[in-house]
């Protein structure tokens, strides 16, 4: 059985080898300061203030995370985004769809990390719910905002 602490580990390196074999090199370039800001940044954020509030935190990353924050997360939600921006719809109600899909699925990641033993949820799913509902459409709106500008 592999340990708790490498969980993040091998998601950040399934995210990155998907999006090696998906997105192309110059997308992945592009996109790539849209998944540090609205991903890894963003991740630490709420990983934070999660931490702060008592509602949640990531255990058992021993020696591969730091007050509450597991090092690997970040990289991952970076990798996620960039898959994520890439895929985005051009049509309105399919980013609606879409935007909504990203919010049930990190969900449901998030309430499987915590049952693995990597996430602590002090409210139960509601702590799987709320960061989710808000982070996901407000990268999603932040993004078509800079990309329309930068057009």
């Amino acid at each position: 059985m592999i340990p708790i602490k490498f969980i993040p580990f091998i998601y950040a390196i399934l995210f990155a080898i998907i999006m090696i074999a998906v997105v192309p090199r110059a997308e992945i370039r592009r996109l790539s300061i849209y998944g540090i800001l609205f991903g890894a940044v963003a991740d630490v954020i709420v990983v934070v203030f999660g931490v702060l509030t008592g509602s949640f935190s990531y255990i058992n990353y021993e020696e591969l995370g730091l007050f509450g924050l597991h090092f690997f997360a970040p990289i991952s939600w970076a990798l996620f985004f960039i898959i994520y921006f890439y895929f985005l719809p051009k049509l309105r109600i399919y980013q609606y769809i879409y935007t909504f899909s990203a919010v049930f699925y990190s969900m449901m990641f998030c309430q499987m990390i915590s049952k693995l033993g990597v996430l602590k949820l002090t409210h139960g799913i509601i702590d799987s719910i709320i960061p989710f509902v808000i982070w996901i459409p407000l990268a999603t709106w932040g993004f078509l905002k800079i990309e329309k500008t930068d057009r």
